[in-house]
């Protein structure tokens, strides 16, 4: 639990932070810097999500869990009323009762084993359904940050190269207006 709380206060200081790079950005007029600060709110979205999923997978085998304890729960109770009906019979028939009673508690702790394994079998397929379903959208989450990361870094590579351009024009024309001897 501590766990999730300190995740999410990180989400939402990342994303405080994304803004802050944003508004700075903006008020200075660095576009990268507001580049950067909408990819940190994007990457702390995208995480507090993830981690929705996540606590969602986590209630969700959970339950499956609970529901595998009250199966077992039932199917100890059915072998409790079996082991007693049998009992009572025992009682009234004798020798044939008793030979009964073994044919019975043996019928219920199969039909027991074979519910408590359906049981487990269905929590555990439940619960690797939902874990793999929480590292899909992580996964996902990931690969959507990473090439919002590549096109912010194309967009930085091309602004500097568009810069450069433009020193080398200022400084061809410098130059050709120095070789004319033209006022500058």
């Amino acid at each position: 639990m501590n766990n999730k709380a300190e995740q999410a206060r990180e989400g939402l200081i990342d994303s405080i932070k994304g803004k802050a790079k944003e508004v700075v950005g903006a008020v200075t007029g660095n576009d990268s810097l507001t580049a950067e600060g909408q990819l940190d709110q994007v990457g702390a979205k995208q995480r507090k999500e993830a981690n929705a999923e996540k606590a969602i997978a986590d209630a969700e085998a959970a339950e499956a869990r609970e529901q595998k304890s009250e199966a077992t729960s039932e199917a100890a109770q059915a072998r409790a009323e079996v082991t007693a009906r049998a009992a009572t019979a025992e009682q009234a028939i004798g020798n044939e009762a008793a030979a009964q009673k073994r044919a019975v508690e043996q019928d219920a702790s199969q039909l027991a084993a074979a519910a408590s394994a359906q049981a487990e079998q269905d929590a555990q397929r439940q619960a690797t359904s939902a874990e793999a379903r929480a590292r899909l959208e992580s996964q996902q989450a990931t690969e959507k940050v990473g090439a919002a990361v590549e096109d912010h870094q194309d967009a930085v590579r091309d602004a500097a190269a568009a810069r450069a351009e433009a020193d080398r024009l200022r400084s061809e024309a410098d130059q050709l207006t120095k070789d004319a001897d033209l006022p500058e």
